[in-house]
């Protein structure tokens, strides 16, 4: 019964459809008077001599708008020779119904050139993923200026430079004093110290759209440098230079390019002398790295337990302190 009546309604909805296609439930070429093979320029005659008679300028009668609106869409179907195709293919095929909507909006929408589109979608997203990036690069200073490495570094270089002078902070309250003290550290530490972890400040070729622009180019020069390596290094077995030294090195501590730059040169001179591109050498530091990551994580969880204790105890302590002696 439930499916039987959801058939009806999808036949109903089906019809309903239907009625707003083409010429709906009248034949168009009776609207217009003219047999299925008429030609183009009969089409557009008939259409000629029934709009000056059923225009509503011209005839008062009350259905003479509908008709004139039927008239048009007729004449709109069988005009166009993709649309009566369809149509004719209706005529002769009434029962397939989805197929007739599938050919009816295709050839009913509009076409639309895509390159505007997106154009405009490239350029919004460009401005949203600068604007991420600047987000982001912010949070970094505001989240390094509170880092005791990082803030004693600043204040030492503000207090040489006379930047935390008291008679800057003059007049200021406590408030506005700490706001004041904190940018003057954050253009420091912008400007003077290195940040680890590859923050940089974002480029403007850093957006999106100029980076699609370079992907072929930056696309090729890896290609270039990964197959030349490989013919250099594994097929030749020259021995490494400074170059694959570096890259193997940097590979080997899992840092990009720009996070690379930011290592101190006494930590590049120390992984620089475990020679890393030795395959002997890069397997026991990846050995070394995989256990002091599992010390940290080790570590880390006793330190949760030891916290989670440590609260469980005071909430012991403080329930006995409130129990009223007898």
């Amino acid at each position: 019964m439930i499916f039987l009546l959801l058939v009806l309604a999808i036949g109903q909805a089906s019809a309903g459809i239907f009625d707003s296609m083409y010429c709906g439930r009248d034949n168009c070429y009776e609207i217009l008077g003219v047999q299925r093979t008429a030609t183009k320029k009969e089409i557009n005659k008939a259409y000629r001599l029934l709009a000056r008679e059923l225009h509503p300028d011209q005839n008062k009668a009350e259905n003479a708008h509908v008709k004139f609106q039927s008239l048009v869409a007729a004449y709109e179907t069988l005009r166009n020779e993709v649309s009566r195709n369809d149509y004719d293919y209706l005529l002769d095929n009434p029962d397939v119904y989805y197929e007739h909507f599938y050919r009816f909006f295709k050839s009913s929408t509009p076409k639309v050139d895509v390159m505007p589109i997106l154009i405009v979608c490239l350029i919004v997203l460009s401005v949203l993923h600068y604007l991420n990036k600047q987000s982001t690069y912010n949070r970094v200073l505001d989240s390094a200026i509170k880092i005791p490495m990082y803030r004693i570094q600043a204040k030492a270089i503000a207090e040489k430079e006379g930047l935390l002078n008291k008679k800057i902070f003059k007049g200021l309250a406590k408030d506005e004093q700490k706001a004041l003290e904190n940018s003057i550290l954050r253009d420091i530490v912008e400007s003077q110290l290195d940040i680890q972890g590859g923050c940089a400040k974002p480029q403007w070729t850093d957006i999106l759209a100029f980076q699609l622009l370079m992907l072929p180019y930056h696309t090729s020069i890896f290609a270039h440098f990964h197959v030349r390596r490989f013919f250099k290094y594994k097929v030749m077995k020259q021995e490494a230079d400074e170059t694959e030294k570096d890259y193997c090195t940097r590979m080997a501590t899992k840092l990009s390019e720009a996070q690379w730059g930011m290592v101190s040169e006494e930590k590049k001179d120390a992984l620089f002398r475990r020679e890393l591109w030795v395959p002997v050498n890069l397997e026991k530091y990846e050995e070394e790295v995989a256990e002091a990551e599992r010390l940290s994580r080790i570590s880390n969880n006793k330190l949760k337990q030891a916290k989670r204790a440590s609260k469980k105890d005071k909430a012991s302590d403080n329930y006995n302190d409130d129990v009223p002696e007898f």
